[in-house]
């Protein structure tokens, strides 16, 4: 049994109305310091909608969220990213025509309470050479390749796109990191360089970092996951290990007919 210090998100019988919709219907749960956990479900199980009232996109209906013990649930999306909560997103997030290398470091400056003119000269909080050297380091952590880290963004692969908004998240400094289908429009022979990236992230950030996933891709969720939690129709149906989850009948049946998605 966990104690209250190692919690780091909880959510008391969260609940998402939208009209006669109830998207998330009471899921409780709780994240321990330090660990990487999934959500899955067939689509349209409230996965996304669950993280939208973590992060504040969405103000829970009913329920309570709480962060490192304090109530978060009526709290901005800018003061629960203040607080220490990160994310990424389905449909890759970053700023096309700046650099690999200037994504990291807005987010970086971003965090810091630092501003930029339109020169994009530094005004207070920190130099240049400090964030050059948080961005290089975080680079190196998600693995991204050190020879386009000055070209547009635009330009890199998908798959460094994906491992560059990772990075943008970790600038934030953040001690929870919510990852919304972080493979989300990568082949399949593109996938282990993100499985690759979020193991390298959690080998570096150790207990100062806590994962949560929502993912599609079984093989990534199977690969990563201490505890899995399984949504159906808004309601959390299972959780448990990665192999006991694959052998759940109520999760399997949960997902006949969703041929997007299999547990293999």
């Amino acid at each position: 049994m966990s104690s209250t210090n190692d919690i780091v998100l909880s959510t008391i019988e969260l609940t998402k109305n939208f009209g006669g919709l109830q998207a998330v219907n009471g899921v409780s749960l709780d994240i321990e310091r330090g660990s990487i956990k999934a959500i899955i479900g067939p689509n349209g199980s409230g996965k996304t909608t669950f993280f939208n009232l973590i992060t504040g996109v969405f103000p829970p209906s009913s329920g309570r969220i709480y962060f490192e013990g304090q109530d978060i649930t009526r709290l901005s999306m800018h003061d629960r990213t203040r607080r220490g909560i990160s994310r990424s997103y389905q449909i890759t997030n970053i700023f096309p025509y700046q650099t690999t290398f200037e994504n990291i470091r807005l987010a970086a400056q971003g965090c810091s309470g630092a501003r930029v003119n339109f020169l994009g000269m530094l005004k207070k909080a920190g130099t240049y050479t400090e964030f050059h050297e948080k961005v290089l380091e975080i680079a190196a952590i998600v693995g991204l390749d050190p020879t386009r880290l000055y070209i547009p963004a635009a330009l890199i692969p998908h798959a460094e796109q994906r491992k560059l908004e990772i990075a943008m998240a970790l600038a934030t400094e953040p001690r929870l990191l919510l990852l919304d289908e972080p493979a989300a429009g990568m082949a399949v022979e593109e996938i282990p360089e993100v499985i690759d990236a979020i193991l390298r992230v959690k080998r570096s950030y150790g207990d100062r970092l806590t994962l949560l996933v929502v993912e599609h891709k079984m093989d990534i969720v199977m690969s990563l996951s201490e505890e899995i939690f399984v949504l159906s129709e808004g309601k959390m149906i299972a959780k448990g290990p990665p192999k006991e989850i694959q052998e759940n009948e109520q999760v399997l049946t949960a997902y006949l007919g969703d041929t997007d998605e299999k547990l293999a």
